[in-house]
């Protein structure tokens, strides 16, 4: 089970490897009033790690442990 974990892991990092290469251009971001104009790759390192922290964080005010 463990070894599946890590194969899926790892395809899920090569997917965003790809896609982040892929989508380098320039995009205008807006955020509070602020415009911004980020590469794309950015925006979707920035959109993961917060995506992950506001995961870790719900399990931590849940209660859960994470799996293993």
């Amino acid at each position: 089970m463990k070894s599946f974990k890590q194969a899926l892991l790892l395809v899920f990092l090569i997917l965003v490897i790809v896609v982040m290469v892929q989508n380098a251009s320039p995009v205008p971001f807006q955020f509070l009033g602020w415009k911004y104009e980020v590469s794309q790759l950015l925006l979707v390192l920035i959109v993961l790690a917060v995506g992950f922290l506001a995961g870790f964080v719900a399990a931590k005010l849940t209660g859960r442990k994470p799996a293993q």
